[in-house]
């Protein structure tokens, strides 16, 4: 859970994405998980974008019960991406509250970006680089519909393959591709 912490002073969430300095105002051992209560540090910078600073477990991994996955420099990204301009892009959005990091407590999953409506409707925004099939897809789509949560998933990398985007269209009438090579080409010129 790289960008979400928990203070143990202040007892709150703390997202790293909204310091510009954080190892100036933290001190070692003040964040941790909010899954394994394991101390995170601090990695990367603020000034660059990949990899952008986040939170790290000092044993590299979180033991906590909640289903997840390692995520590379371009999840981040596109986790950081995805929160700060889909509401700005997606009028029907531009009233929800945006979550990193959401924990689904009955379905032990936690979301990468969450936007959650005023009245309860919370869709979920799910960035995939890593291979997965569409059985997996599948599975992980209905989890999050059986706590009532709208999901869209957005392939990339080994993720996005042809019968990937296929279970996509037929199972949720859209397919979202990123490519984070383009997106810094097209971001270059």
């Amino acid at each position: 859970m790289p960008f979400i912490g928990h203070d143990t002073i202040n007892d709150k969430r703390v997202n790293i994405l909204n310091y510009e300095d954080p190892r100036a105002i933290f001190k070692r051992g003040q964040i941790v998980c909010r899954y394994c209560k394991e101390e995170l540090v601090i990695r990367g910078n603020s000034r660059i974008s990949v990899p952008k600073i986040h939170f790290m477990h000092l044993s590299n991994e979180c033991k906590g019960e909640y289903k997840h996955h390692p995520e590379s420099p371009e999840h981040l990204f596109f986790k950081e991406l995805l929160s700060r301009d889909l509401a700005k892009d997606l009028d029907e959005y531009s009233n929800a509250r945006v979550e990193l990091e959401c924990p689904v407590e009955s379905i032990k999953r936690i979301i990468d970006v969450a936007f959650i409506f005023p009245n309860g409707w919370v869709v979920a925004h799910e960035v995939q680089l890593s291979a997965i099939t569409p059985n997996e897809l599948e599975e992980r789509t209905n989890d999050y519909r059986k706590a009532g949560i709208d999901v869209t998933w957005w392939l990339g990398k080994q993720a996005n393959t042809q019968k990937n985007r296929q279970w996509c269209y037929e199972k949720l009438g859209e397919c979202h591709t990123i490519d984070y090579e383009k997106l810094v080409e097209h971001s270059a010129k």
